[in-house]
C-alpha cells in the first residue's frame, strides 16, 4: 500500500466525503478519487459506498480507517523522533486535560512548555477521563492528565497528587453558616451531579454507597463551570475540586465545604501509549506537569 494512498484515504474517511477531503488536502476532487480508486484495486475490497447522496465506509474501510490512525501516527512518532534526534525539535503535541484543572493548575506549565518549546504546536483537548484514554489508546493523543483508576494494560501511568473534593454549596444557603456539613445535612441536598460512567461520577457513588445515602439528583451534566453557576444561581449543591473556585465574580457565589470526619479524595495520574515512542517534546510536557503537580 501507498502511503500516501493512505493519506487521501484516511482524509476522506475522516471528512465524510471524496469533496471535504480534496478541500482539506487541496486536491482535486478527481485527484483523490483516483487514489481512493487505486486503493481499493490494491487491496482487492471496496472501501466506499455510495448512500443516496451520502458516502459511507464499507466493513473493509472502518477496519482500514483503525488501522490507519494507528499507521499515520507511527510515521509522525518517527519523524519526530527523527527531528529531536537533529535538534530540530517541530511537531506537534496533542495533549488532553479535565476542564477544571486545565483552566485552573495548567496555565503556568503550559506557558514554560511553550517558551521551551516554540516551534511545537501544542493542541489542547478537554474531555473524560474515559474518553481521553480511548484517544490516548488510539493514539488521537499523545499524553493526557486524567482522573485516577484508569484499568487499561496499555497505557503507561505517572500517578500525581491527590486533590480534595469538596461540597459546593450556594454561599447564601443556611448550611454555610456552619463551619463543615454532617451527613443528615447531604440528605437535605438537591444535587447537580457528573454524567454516569464517568470515573467522577464512580467516586463520588462511591462516596455516597460509603455514608449510606442515596442522593437528591436536580440535574446531571460534565461541564463544571456549568455547575459552578447553576450552584451560585441557588438551583443546587454539588461537588467540586477543591481547586475550581477562583476569584471570579460567578465564583464568589459559591462556598466549597467539607463534610464531618469524611473527607473525599480524587487522584490525578498521566497516561501516554505504554508501547509507543515518546518524543522528546511530549517527554518534556510530561516531566513539567510532575513537577508541578506531582506528591
Amino acid at each position: 500500500m501507498d502511503l500516501h494512498h493512505l493519506k487521501v484515504f484516511y482524509a476522506a474517511a475522516h471528512a465524510g466525503g471524496f469533496t471535504q477531503a480534496s478541500k482539506a488536502l487541496r486536491l482535486s476532487q478527481s485527484t483523490v478519487s483516483q487514489h481512493i480508486k487505486q486503493l481499493e484495486t490494491d487491496l482487492g475490497c471496496q472501501l466506499f459506498m455510495r448512500v443516496g447522496k451520502r458516502v459511507l465506509l464499507t466493513e473493509a474501510g472502518q477496519l482500514l480507517r483503525e488501522h490507519c490512525e494507528r499507521i499515520l501516527q507511527d510515521v509522525k512518532h518517527a519523524e519526530m523522533a527523527i527531528q529531536d534526534l537533529n535538534g530540530l525539535q517541530r511537531g506537534k503535541v496533542r495533549f488532553g486535560s479535565g476542564a477544571t484543572t486545565l483552566i485552573y493548575q495548567l496555565p503556568p506549565v503550559l506557558e514554560t512548555f511553550q517558551a521551551n518549546y516554540p516551534n511545537i504546536e501544542l493542541v489542547i483537548v478537554s474531555e473524560t477521563t474515559d474518553q481521553m484514554a480511548r484517544d490516548v489508546l488510539a493514539q488521537r493523543l499523545d499524553l493526557a492528565l486524567v482522573m485516577l483508576p484508569v484499568a487499561e494494560n496499555n497505557l503507561q501511568l505517572t500517578p500525581l497528587h491527590h486533590e480534595e473534593l469538596l461540597i459546593a454549596l450556594p454561599r447564601r444557603h443556611p448550611l454555610t453558616r456552619k463551619p463543615a456539613l454532617t451527613v443528615d445535612d447531604l440528605r437535605t441536598l438537591r444535587f447537580i451531579l457528573y454524567e454516569k460512567k464517568t470515573v467522577m461520577r464512580g467516586l463520588i457513588d462511591s462516596f455516597f454507597t460509603m455514608l449510606g445515602i442515596t442522593p437528591q439528583i436536580a440535574m446531571v451534566m460534565e461541564n463544571i463551570e456549568a455547575i459552578k453557576s447553576l450552584v451560585g444561581a441557588g438551583l443546587g449543591a454539588s461537588i467540586l475540586p477543591s481547586h475550581a473556585i477562583g476569584k471570579e465574580a460567578a465564583d464568589r457565589k459559591v462556598t466549597l465545604m467539607r463534610v464531618q470526619e469524611h473527607p473525599m479524595q480524587r487522584q490525578l495520574g498521566l497516561i501516554t501509549l505504554k508501547s509507543g515512542y515518546i518524543p522528546n517534546a511530549v517527554r518534556e510536557l510530561r516531566e513539567l506537569i510532575v513537577q508541578e503537580l506531582g506528591e
